[in-house]
Protein backbone atom coordinates (compact mmCIF):
# COMPACT_ATOMS: atom_id res chain seq x y z
CA UNK A 1 0.00 0.00 0.00
CA UNK A 2 1.38 3.39 -0.99
CA UNK A 3 2.17 5.84 1.76
CA UNK A 4 -0.05 8.90 2.10
CA UNK A 5 3.13 10.95 2.52
CA UNK A 6 4.55 10.23 -0.96
CA UNK A 7 2.80 13.18 -2.67
CA UNK A 8 5.00 16.24 -3.30
CA UNK A 9 4.89 18.79 -0.51
CA UNK A 10 2.95 21.86 -1.67
CA UNK A 11 4.25 24.30 0.94
CA UNK A 12 3.31 25.56 4.37
CA UNK A 13 0.05 27.43 4.85
CA UNK A 14 0.11 31.11 5.77
CA UNK A 15 -2.59 30.42 8.35
CA UNK A 16 -0.92 31.47 11.59
CA UNK A 17 -3.45 29.43 13.59
CA UNK A 18 -2.47 26.10 12.02
CA UNK A 19 0.81 25.91 13.94
CA UNK A 20 2.40 23.63 16.51
CA UNK A 21 4.40 25.20 19.31
CA UNK A 22 7.86 23.85 20.10
CA UNK A 23 9.91 25.01 23.10
CA UNK A 24 13.28 26.54 22.29
CA UNK A 25 14.98 23.86 24.40
CA UNK A 26 13.87 21.32 21.81
CA UNK A 27 16.23 22.93 19.31
CA UNK A 28 19.05 24.01 21.61
CA UNK A 29 19.31 20.99 23.93
CA UNK A 30 17.37 17.98 22.72
CA UNK A 31 17.59 17.99 18.93
CA UNK A 32 21.41 17.66 18.86
CA UNK A 33 21.07 14.50 21.00
CA UNK A 34 18.52 12.71 18.82
CA UNK A 35 20.15 10.51 16.20
CA UNK A 36 17.23 8.20 15.55
CA UNK A 37 14.74 9.35 12.91
CA UNK A 38 11.87 7.37 14.45
CA UNK A 39 12.45 9.04 17.82
CA UNK A 40 12.43 12.46 16.17
CA UNK A 41 9.23 11.66 14.28
CA UNK A 42 7.52 10.36 17.40
CA UNK A 43 8.48 13.35 19.54
CA UNK A 44 7.30 15.82 16.91
CA UNK A 45 4.09 13.83 16.62
CA UNK A 46 3.59 14.12 20.39
CA UNK A 47 4.02 17.89 20.26
CA UNK A 48 1.43 18.02 17.46
CA UNK A 49 -0.92 15.68 19.32
CA UNK A 50 -0.86 17.77 22.50
CA UNK A 51 -2.06 20.79 20.51
CA UNK A 52 -5.14 18.79 19.47
CA UNK A 53 -6.04 17.56 22.96
CA UNK A 54 -8.81 19.39 24.84
CA UNK A 55 -8.41 20.64 28.39
CA UNK A 56 -5.29 21.45 30.39
CA UNK A 57 -4.05 17.93 31.13
CA UNK A 58 -2.20 16.58 28.08
CA UNK A 59 -1.09 12.96 28.16
CA UNK A 60 -0.70 9.80 26.08
CA UNK A 61 -1.58 6.19 26.51
CA UNK A 62 -0.02 3.51 24.36
CA UNK A 63 -3.28 3.08 22.47
CA UNK A 64 -3.16 6.77 21.49
CA UNK A 65 -0.13 5.87 19.39
CA UNK A 66 -1.21 2.51 18.00
CA UNK A 67 -4.67 3.77 17.03
CA UNK A 68 -3.24 6.29 14.55
CA UNK A 69 -2.54 4.54 11.22
CA UNK A 70 -0.41 7.43 9.97
CA UNK A 71 1.91 7.28 12.96
CA UNK A 72 2.18 3.50 12.77
CA UNK A 73 3.14 3.80 9.13
CA UNK A 74 5.93 6.21 10.06
CA UNK A 75 7.10 3.88 12.83
CA UNK A 76 7.07 0.92 10.38
CA UNK A 77 5.59 -1.46 12.97
CA UNK A 78 4.77 -1.78 16.67
CA UNK A 79 8.29 -2.87 17.69
CA UNK A 80 9.54 0.26 15.95
CA UNK A 81 7.12 2.36 17.98
CA UNK A 82 8.15 0.69 21.23
CA UNK A 83 11.82 1.21 20.45
CA UNK A 84 11.35 4.90 19.65
CA UNK A 85 9.22 5.47 22.74
CA UNK A 86 11.73 3.70 24.98
CA UNK A 87 14.53 5.80 23.50
CA UNK A 88 12.68 9.05 24.25
CA UNK A 89 11.99 7.91 27.82
CA UNK A 90 15.66 7.01 28.28
CA UNK A 91 16.62 10.52 27.11
CA UNK A 92 14.08 12.04 29.52
CA UNK A 93 12.34 13.78 26.63
CA UNK A 94 9.25 11.77 27.58
CA UNK A 95 8.14 10.80 31.08
CA UNK A 96 6.19 7.66 31.92
CA UNK A 97 4.20 6.70 34.98
CA UNK A 98 2.14 3.59 35.70
CA UNK A 99 -1.25 3.72 37.33
CA UNK A 100 -1.24 0.33 39.04
CA UNK A 101 -4.91 0.04 39.89
CA UNK A 102 -5.86 0.68 36.25
CA UNK A 103 -2.97 -1.32 34.81
CA UNK A 104 -2.32 1.70 32.59
CA UNK A 105 0.88 3.50 31.63
CA UNK A 106 0.74 7.21 30.90
CA UNK A 107 3.30 9.16 28.89
CA UNK A 108 3.98 12.89 29.11
CA UNK A 109 6.27 15.28 27.31
CA UNK A 110 8.85 16.40 29.88
CA UNK A 111 7.41 19.80 30.71
CA UNK A 112 6.45 21.28 34.10
CA UNK A 113 2.89 20.09 33.45
CA UNK A 114 4.11 16.62 32.60
CA UNK A 115 6.30 16.47 35.70
CA UNK A 116 3.36 17.55 37.87
CA UNK A 117 1.17 14.84 36.33
CA UNK A 118 3.76 12.16 37.06
CA UNK A 119 3.94 13.31 40.68
CA UNK A 120 0.15 13.16 40.91
CA UNK A 121 0.17 9.56 39.69
CA UNK A 122 2.94 8.63 42.10
CA UNK A 123 1.25 10.16 45.15
CA UNK A 124 -2.22 8.89 44.28
CA UNK A 125 -3.92 12.19 43.43
CA UNK A 126 -4.20 11.63 39.67
CA UNK A 127 -7.68 11.81 38.18
CA UNK A 128 -8.64 9.69 35.19
CA UNK A 129 -9.46 12.04 32.31
CA UNK A 130 -9.91 9.32 29.71
CA UNK A 131 -13.72 9.17 29.73
CA UNK A 132 -15.02 10.26 26.35
CA UNK A 133 -11.49 10.71 25.04
CA UNK A 134 -11.60 10.75 21.27
CA UNK A 135 -8.91 9.30 19.02
CA UNK A 136 -6.77 11.98 17.35
CA UNK A 137 -5.26 10.93 14.04
CA UNK A 138 -2.66 12.63 11.87
CA UNK A 139 -4.68 13.51 8.78
CA UNK A 140 -5.32 16.61 6.70
CA UNK A 141 -8.33 17.87 8.63
CA UNK A 142 -9.70 20.15 5.95
CA UNK A 143 -11.13 23.64 6.62
CA UNK A 144 -9.98 25.36 9.79
CA UNK A 145 -12.26 26.87 12.42
CA UNK A 146 -12.32 30.28 10.72
CA UNK A 147 -13.34 28.89 7.35
CA UNK A 148 -16.03 26.76 8.98
CA UNK A 149 -17.39 29.75 10.89
CA UNK A 150 -17.60 31.96 7.82
CA UNK A 151 -19.20 29.22 5.75
CA UNK A 152 -21.79 28.13 8.31
CA UNK A 153 -22.37 31.00 10.77
CA UNK A 154 -21.34 34.42 9.53
CA UNK A 155 -18.73 37.15 9.20
CA UNK A 156 -15.84 37.06 11.67
CA UNK A 157 -15.37 40.20 13.75
CA UNK A 158 -12.06 40.90 15.54
CA UNK A 159 -13.66 39.94 18.87
CA UNK A 160 -15.07 36.74 17.37
CA UNK A 161 -11.65 35.89 15.96
CA UNK A 162 -10.18 35.93 19.47
CA UNK A 163 -12.97 33.68 20.74
CA UNK A 164 -12.38 31.24 17.88
CA UNK A 165 -8.65 31.15 18.61
CA UNK A 166 -9.33 30.24 22.25
CA UNK A 167 -11.82 27.52 21.32
CA UNK A 168 -9.50 26.12 18.66
CA UNK A 169 -6.83 25.73 21.35
CA UNK A 170 -9.30 24.14 23.77
CA UNK A 171 -11.19 21.57 21.67
CA UNK A 172 -10.11 19.01 19.04
CA UNK A 173 -10.75 20.07 15.46
CA UNK A 174 -12.97 17.03 14.88
CA UNK A 175 -15.20 18.06 17.81
CA UNK A 176 -15.54 21.56 16.41
CA UNK A 177 -16.50 20.29 12.97
CA UNK A 178 -19.09 17.94 14.44
CA UNK A 179 -20.55 20.60 16.75
CA UNK A 180 -20.90 23.07 13.87
CA UNK A 181 -22.62 20.40 11.80
CA UNK A 182 -25.09 19.76 14.64
CA UNK A 183 -25.80 23.49 14.94
CA UNK A 184 -26.41 23.74 11.19
CA UNK A 185 -28.67 20.68 11.18
CA UNK A 186 -30.74 22.15 14.03
CA UNK A 187 -30.77 25.58 12.39
CA UNK A 188 -29.19 27.30 15.40
CA UNK A 189 -26.31 29.06 13.69
CA UNK A 190 -24.68 30.81 16.64
CA UNK A 191 -21.30 30.21 18.18
CA UNK A 192 -22.75 30.16 21.70
CA UNK A 193 -24.74 27.13 20.66
CA UNK A 194 -21.64 25.44 19.24
CA UNK A 195 -19.79 26.23 22.48
CA UNK A 196 -22.59 24.69 24.53
CA UNK A 197 -22.15 21.43 22.62
CA UNK A 198 -18.38 21.48 23.01
CA UNK A 199 -18.54 22.24 26.74
CA UNK A 200 -20.97 19.38 27.29
CA UNK A 201 -18.71 16.95 25.44
CA UNK A 202 -15.70 18.12 27.42
CA UNK A 203 -17.58 17.53 30.66
CA UNK A 204 -19.52 14.34 29.87
CA UNK A 205 -17.74 12.76 26.92
CA UNK A 206 -17.78 13.24 23.18
CA UNK A 207 -21.21 12.65 21.63
CA UNK A 208 -23.03 12.27 24.95
CA UNK A 209 -26.74 12.45 24.12
CA UNK A 210 -28.35 11.73 27.48
CA UNK A 211 -30.88 14.00 29.20
CA UNK A 212 -31.68 15.73 25.95
CA UNK A 213 -34.74 17.50 27.39
CA UNK A 214 -32.50 19.41 29.80
CA UNK A 215 -29.62 19.86 27.40
CA UNK A 216 -28.62 23.44 26.44
CA UNK A 217 -27.84 21.95 23.03
CA UNK A 218 -31.59 21.36 22.49
CA UNK A 219 -32.70 24.04 20.00
CA UNK A 220 -36.03 24.84 21.66
CA UNK A 221 -34.50 25.12 25.14
CA UNK A 222 -31.74 27.27 23.72
CA UNK A 223 -34.16 29.68 22.06
CA UNK A 224 -36.32 29.98 25.20
CA UNK A 225 -33.26 30.76 27.33
CA UNK A 226 -32.33 33.62 25.03
CA UNK A 227 -35.89 35.03 24.97
CA UNK A 228 -35.61 35.50 28.72
CA UNK A 229 -32.53 37.70 28.42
Amino acid sequence: MASQFTSPFTGFSEDSNAVVRLPSAFFTQLLPQINDLSQLRLLLYMFWHTEQQPGNVRYFRYTDFTSDPSLMEMMADEPGLRSALTGLVDQHAVLEAELDWMDEVYFFINTPQGQAAVRAIQNGTWQDFSQGRQAINLVDEGPNIFELYEKNIGIITPMMAEILKEDEATYPASWIREAIQIAVTRNVRTWKYVQAILKRWQKEGFGNEQNRQNDPQDPESYRKSWLKR
